[in-house]
């Protein structure tokens, strides 16, 4: 089966996660690869006890935007010149632990 996908993500030692990348190729890019590869990832860092998760994408890409913000992702900063070609980027953050269920109190 040829991989259609993949993620790179880390518990950082400050206790956030950090979705380093997150790539489908085109051929397989609104099947839901890419959804269930970001809650593994964040299944994985809520196991590591990450409250948040946070990511960096370039300003101009509005695929990625609208896909973190499907899944609670929150611009929180911009960093000037993020990328080799003098490109900015967003940072984007999650809270993990709001993701819990709702605890079932007595009526």
């Amino acid at each position: 089966m040829p991989i259609l996908g993949f993620i790179v993500a880390e518990a950082g030692s400050r206790g956030s996660g950090h979705v380093i990348t997150i790539d489908v190729v085109p051929s397989a890019r609104g099947l839901g690869i890419g959804s269930r590869l970001i809650r593994a990832a964040e299944d994985r860092l809520r196991a590591a006890n990450c409250p948040t998760v946070v990511l960096e994408t370039a300003v101009n890409n509005r695929v990625a935007l609208s896909f973190y913000r499907a899944h609670d992702y929150h611009i929180v900063k911009t960093i000037p010149r993020y990328y080799s070609d003098g490109l900015d980027a967003l940072v984007l953050r999650k809270d993990l632990l709001s993701q819990c269920e709702p605890a079932k109190l007595p009526k």
